[in-house]
């Protein structure tokens, strides 16, 4: 597994920060398919590997949040060193309660946060939002569309942590920061996997 990416580019240009972690949140019991949708196939592996893996070529760390079949992923991830598998006991308040849960194990200055069921989310989209600077939130857009993965500062987090887990709105904590939107290319940070016909 590739060790480069974001932490080199920090270290090129002669900066103490060497770390960037990404948050993971995949809680979820997939109501929507018929089927667990982290393990499902995708390619030679499955859709949550492939995210995490895509992150890993990007960022030094992933914070995977876990809640319905946790101890499963836990164990899909034992053996990867730069992946901190954290269960949501309140995973069924909702995804927010799991965003809530990465972002408190965040511990570097800026962090991403994309979504377990992205596969098509490739590095080039990490590196690109990660030379974003002076804004609270950074996200990438295509056809008018706001997707993943996002770049969110301590600001940010301290908003998030402030909010109560059941109720807090990511949306609405955003609009009260400074926001940076980066076109993108294509539809990669748009397509998540939610049906079967998704899935297909």
């Amino acid at each position: 597994m590739k060790e480069h990416g974001i932490a080199d580019t920090i270290a090129a240009e002669g900066r103490l920060v060497t770390e960037i972690d990404c948050i993971v949140p995949a809680a979820g019991h997939s109501e929507r398919m018929d089927g667990w949708k982290p393990l499902l196939a995708f390619g030679s592996s499955t859709i949550i590997e492939t995210v995490v893996r895509n992150a890993l070529d990007a960022c030094s760390r992933v914070i995977l949040v876990a809640g319905y079949r946790a101890v499963e992923l836990g164990w899909l991830f034992s053996g990867t060193p730069r992946v901190l598998v954290v269960e949501n006991p309140e995973w069924e308040l909702g995804m927010f309660s799991s965003l809530r849960r990465g972002v408190a194990c965040a511990g570097s200055e800026r962090y991403f946060v994309t979504l377990g069921d992205m596969p098509w989310i490739t590095p080039p989209v990490y590196e690109a939002l990660f030379s974003c600077r002076n804004a609270d939130a950074v996200f990438p857009v295509f056809g008018g569309r706001r997707g993943h993965p996002v770049l969110f500062n301590r600001r940010v987090r301290e908003a998030v942590l402030g909010a109560d887990p059941a109720t807090g709105r990511m949306r609405e904590i955003v609009e009260r920061f400074a926001v940076t939107e980066l076109a993108w290319e294509d539809d990669s940070i748009l397509r998540d996997i939610d049906t079967r016909e998704d899935y297909a």
